[in-house]
């Protein structure tokens, strides 16, 4: 009766898995090209990433610059975020770039009583460590 009890389980939980791989394969199909089959559609879904970044914000001395803005800017995402009292910063993008993968980011990074400077970067660069500049009054 045991056998019969797991044996039962079994089968329903891979007819339920079944069921859930055609719902979600239909749902991504809608949103995807045609030509790419169902293996090369999920392989693609679970190998895009969401763009990360994270580095620190000093001055010329090297001492860490609290509350620094640091922005990123690629496709049509902006992230904006602010370092920490260490200097430190970490920016993650909340959406997947699958279809259109940027091959440069521009970075800002601005604080009061200091000088905005520019980076851009690769998208695959996931550090950066700014100097900031005093600004001269």
């Amino acid at each position: 009766m045991i056998v019969v009890r797991y044996l039962l389980f079994a089968v329903v939980g891979v007819v339920v898995a079944g069921v859930l791989f055609f719902a979600l394969n239909a749902a991504i199909t809608v949103t995807r090209d045609e030509s790419d089959g169902i293996i090369e559609r999920w392989i693609i879904r679970a190998t895009c990433d969401t763009y990360e970044l994270s580095g620190t914000v000093r001055d010329a001395e090297g001492a860490p610059i609290a509350f620094a803005l640091v922005e990123a800017v690629y496709l049509d995402q902006r992230l904006t975020t602010r370092s920490r009292g260490d200097g430190g910063f970490r920016l993650a993008g909340s959406h997947k770039t699958c279809d259109e993968r940027p091959e440069v980011v521009s970075v800002y990074v601005s604080a009061e009583d200091f000088r905005e400077k520019r980076r851009v970067l690769q998208y695959d660069e996931a550090t950066l460590d700014v100097v900031l500049d005093r600004a001269e009054f």
